[in-house]
């Protein structure tokens, strides 16, 4: 838990000293970074609990929308609007932003590669699907045999 303060307390600074943002619209900021890295953790590991068929797929977006929305109220109400991470007396130093941007490299990786891999399943299983199936005749065909 102490790791994810430290998040939110580089990326508070970061907005507060860099951007020269009010308390407020760093506060925001702060939110709205930190509910992005925890969406894509939630949502890398919800694709590898459905690449082994743990969890269905959900095809509709808007849940997808609801989920981050939900995920941010939550993460602002029991992480940020205390301002808990500014107890810690937390340094900024180059170790722990290092820290930082190697985590969300990595985690950007995985999440490609594991969003690829789940794609080329899909796409093998709907090629099974599509061979299996009978062929309709379609419409152009059946005019060319009136015409033969």
């Amino acid at each position: 838990m102490k790791a994810y303060y430290y998040l939110l307390f580089r990326i508070y600074r970061l907005y507060k000293d860099k951007n020269k943002e009010s308390d407020a619209q760093a506060l925001f900021s702060a939110t709205a970074v930190s509910t992005v890295v925890v969406s894509f953790i939630f949502l890398f590991l919800y694709g590898v609990a459905n690449y082994f068929g743990f969890i269905p797929i959900v095809t509709n977006k808007l849940t997808l929308v609801f989920f981050t929305i939900a995920v941010g109220c939550i993460n602002y109400y029991l992480f940020v609007r205390g301002r808990k991470f500014m107890d810690f007396g937390f340094q900024k130093d180059r170790r722990g932003g290092f820290l930082i941007v190697s985590f969300i490299i990595i985690l950007s990786i995985l999440f490609i590669t594991l969003a690829n891999i789940n794609r080329d399943r899909i796409f093998n299983e709907r090629a099974g699907e599509i061979s299996n199936k009978p062929r309709k005749e379609s419409l152009e065909g059946k005019i060319r045999k009136w015409f033969e």
